[in-house]
């Protein structure tokens, strides 16, 4: 079932929780799925639909072709609904006919398979169990807890989800990450795995004994197949406010970067969604909203959406050790197809659950749907699965212990260019004997990974926090907080609080010691966007002054306590830092034109200032400066109006396409490019526009990709042809989706979770939210929502100011 629907739903939550039931949802009579199947070879045929079955959850079949589903009655259950007290398991027969109930004393039912000796397989919210019919009456009489879950938590959903078999007998399972409550899950002989909410795939043997995680680090991966090689996928069902949903291959001892306890903003640096941290791994590729199930086709898989009412194909290339992929749509349905969970019978057709209705509270409307794939039509279908290249053959050695390679290899290999080689030589690294005196004497560069590599042998284990905690290296220092505020290490606050007074911090560094401080003290969702705690270390006479710099730049400018008075207040301290921060912060509100005037100011923080000003005839009056930074910002500020006499620009440029040209004009351009001019370039509000969609080292939005380290990410080139032309390589979590309304209206946003609301990203990196009965239509557009031809507004060498900045390891 589709996760993304109930986390934002937060009355819905307080029902969950605490409260009353909600109402019955008002269902419209007609229900058209209007089915439209998008590539050849693709046929969908309707077996069964309500009252038969209803709100369809888990779906399996069995080697006699009858299908087996979960009837969901329990799912936020309506007041006065009419159905059974508890969830029922059906049977159908292949054609979808001959119903029957096997079992129905459970309760939130997410998944159902069909398993060995008789026994089918059930995973509640908070428990896996197996069902058994002993005297062949067609109803399971004898139950047997294999795993519980003791949380406080009981949302009806996020916890325990998807099942899948192992080629080798043992059951996988999923657990989501249960609104970041702490967990435990005992198996049936004892053994016992606890978390807090960061998620997991685990599994057993059939019997409920040997319970182990195999990796960490998901929201919510509901969809889980096993391929007979053993090769594990999940269908990610939630982004929260990190779109988007995502397609991954799961691997022993891996960690997928997510924890909920974080906190949903779309920043926290100890949160990665794609590898943006050491020693987590990244998607395969962006799956659609909503998925509920993966399963295999050909070389590659089929994922069932809910929310965008859809079945879409994604062929599996080996890249490296992993894996790269494509989305191939192969069904779109109404408002009114909101398929779920898929399996395939032996028949080598696959059968779907579909919940119809978009109402979480349970509704009374199901169908199953029966898909066939006619692979002599299918020219879209990958036909076989890659077999194992080299890369992939030595990860596997590398995580089961087979391969045997030199310490300075597995370093090598660890900070490498290939994700999941990396992972496999931490795997590696994390079961060699290691010493701190060993550790201590690697180069700074292995250090760091080694030290990444030890979380995998026990997180808990403080004495390497103790051993490095005092480090001076930055990337240690960082992920000795990381590892503090992962493992919750309160014994370390004292030296926590003690670098919240550093004042020899860099940016990042701030914001992992705010983090690690905020997790210490109980609130680790408070991350490094909260504003109430930002304003209280800057209002703090205890707060160095550089920190306080730091602390303004992550406040938004229009914060009601940064107020004009406490800006100027900040602004007579004299730090460096804290000015540069305090004067944007005034650009931000248009009310720095007093530092832009005061000819005693550097003119470099004039410049800044000059960002914020309106008044036209004091940027008229500074554009005549002698100082060429004041007067060409100045100029700047007047740009595109009457009073714009300089912008110039040559009419000789190249084709768009042509970025080497490109390249070859810019350095051909006198004198040297200003990183500090592109910074100012990228921040303008009317010449760039760059931090309107983007972050940089804590300002701007979020509504594109964060640039805080894309010169570690990209050549100059690469970084040149994405401002060229932006539509060319788009990741399709940045697709923007254009929304048509009912009122005649239409936004443009990027879509961050669909349900009863449809919620997107605007373009100034708020949400906002749609009812969806307003909307009419929703169209994905697979294009950048950065608008070709921003370099017709700047001039040669301000694209070159700006391509310096972008390339520039500057200080954060």
């Amino acid at each position: 079932m589709h996760r993304s629907l109930l986390l934002f739903l937060l009355p819905l939550a307080a029902f969950a929780q605490s409260g009353p039931p909600p109402k019955a949802p008002d269902v419209p009579k007609d229900l058209p799925p209007q089915i439209e199947t998008l590539q050849p070879g693709v046929k969908l045929t309707l077996l069964a639909e309500h009252p038969d079955l209803v709100t369809p959850t888990g779906i399996d079949v069995d080697e006699k072709g009858n299908i087996w589903l979960a009837s969901c009655h329990t799912h936020f259950r309506p007041e006065g609904y009419a159905g059974p007290q508890h969830d029922e398991i059906l049977v159908f027969d292949k054609d979808g006919k001959n119903r029957s109930v096997f079992y129905n004393k459970t309760d939130a039912t997410m998944h159902v398979e069909v398993g060995p000796d008789g026994w089918i397989y059930l995973a509640e919210r908070d428990r896996i169990l197996r069902v058994k019919d002993t005297n062949g009456d067609g109803v399971g009489d004898l139950e047997e807890n294999l795993a519980t879950m003791n949380t406080l938590a009981d949302y009806p959903h996020n916890g325990l989800s998807g099942m899948a078999w192992h080629p080798d007998g043992g059951l996988v399972f999923s657990l989501g990450e249960n609104f970041g409550k702490d967990w435990t899950l005992t198996a049936k002989d004892g053994s016992k795995v606890s978390g807090r909410g960061e998620g997991g795939v685990f599994r057993c043997t059939a019997d409920g004994k040997g319970l182990r995680r195999i990796s960490r680090g998901f929201w919510n991966p509901f969809g889980l197949l096993v391929r007979e090689d053993g090769e594990i996928f999940a269908a990610e069902n939630d982004p929260g406010s990190r779109p988007p949903c995502r397609l991954l291959n799961v691997v022993e001892g891996a960690d997928y970067g997510f924890q909920w306890v974080y906190g949903s903003a779309p920043v926290h640096p100890f949160v990665a969604w794609n590898g943006e941290l050491r020693g987590t791994l990244g998607m395969v590729h962006p799956s659609g909203e909503g998925p509920c199930a993966v399963v295999e086709l050909g070389g590659g898989v089929m994922i069932p959406s809910w929310s965008d009412h859809s079945i879409d194909y994604f062929p599996l290339t080996r890249k490296g050790a992993g894996y790269t992929s494509q989305r191939i749509p192969l069904v779109r349905g109404s408002d009114f197809f909101r398929p779920t969970c898929m399996a395939v019978g032996p028949d080598g057709a696959f059968y779907m659950n579909d919940w119809v209705f978009s109402s979480y509270p349970i509704h009374g409307r199901g169908r199953l749907w029966k898909v066939k794939i006619d692979k002599s039509k299918a020219t879209w279908l990958k036909t076989t699965p890659d077999p194992l290249n080299d890369d992939a053959r030595l990860a596997q050695e590398l995580r089961e212990g087979k391969a045997k390679l030199p310490t300075p290899k597995l370093l090598e290999l660890a900070r490498g260019g290939d994700s999941y080689l990396s992972d496999a030589a931490l795997t590696a690294l994390a079961r060699l004997p290691w010493s701190v005196a060993e550790l201590k004497k690697l180069p700074a560069t292995d250090r760091v990974w080694a030290f990444v590599a030890l979380r995998r042998a026990d997180l808990n284990d403080e004495k390497w926090v103790q051993a490095f905690v005092a480090e001076t290296d930055p990337e240690m220092r960082f992920e000795c907080l990381r590892w503090i505020a992962d493992a919750v290490l309160t014994k370390f606050m004292p030296e926590v609080e003690a670098m919240l007074s550093d004042p020899t911090l860099d940016f990042r560094l701030f914001e992992a010691v705010l983090a690690t401080w905020n997790t210490l003290r109980g609130e680790p969702g408070a991350g490094v966007t909260n504003p109430e705690v930002l304003v209280e270390r800057i209002t703090n006479s205890k707060t160095p002054a550089r920190l306080k710099g730091y602390a303004l730049r992550l406040v938004p400018a229009t914060h009601k306590a940064l107020t004009v008075p406490l800006l100027n207040e900040l602004l007579a301290a004299n730090d460096d830092v804290l000015t540069l921060e305090v004067v944007r912060t005034l650009a931000a509100r248009k009310a720095s034109a007093e530092v832009a005037a005061d000819e005693k100011r550097s003119p470099q923080l004039r410049a800044e200032a000059i960002l914020g000003v309106e008044d036209t005839a004091l940027l008229q009056k500074l554009a005549k400066s002698d100082n060429a930074t004041i007067r060409d910002e100045a100029r700047r500020g007047l740009r595109f109006t009457k009073h714009d006499k300089s912008f110039t620009m040559s009419t000789a440029r190249p084709a768009f396409d042509d970025t080497a040209a490109w390249l070859k004009m810019l350095d051909s351009l006198p004198s040297t490019a200003d990183v500090e001019a592109g910074r100012r370039l990228f921040f303008h509000p009317k010449v760039a526009l760059c931090a309107s969609c983007h972050r940089q080292s804590g300002r701007g939005n979020v509504v594109g990709p964060d640039l805080t380290l894309i010169a570690q990410q990209g050549d100059r080139a690469a970084i040149l042809r994405s401002i060229l032309e932006p539509h060319r390589e788009v990741a399709p979590q940045f697709y923007p989706s254009l929304v048509k309304l009912k009122d005649g209206t239409e936004f443009t946003g990027i879509l961050l979770r669909s349900s009863s609301s449809e919620v997107f990203r605007d373009l100034t990196g708020k949400e906002r939210a749609f009812p969806e009965a307003d909307v009419i239509s929703r169209t994905e557009i697979k294009m950048s929502l950065m608008p070709p031809g921003l370099v017709m507004s700047l001039t040669d060498a301000e694209l070159r100011d700006l391509l310096a900045f972008l390339t520039s390891k500057h200080e954060r």
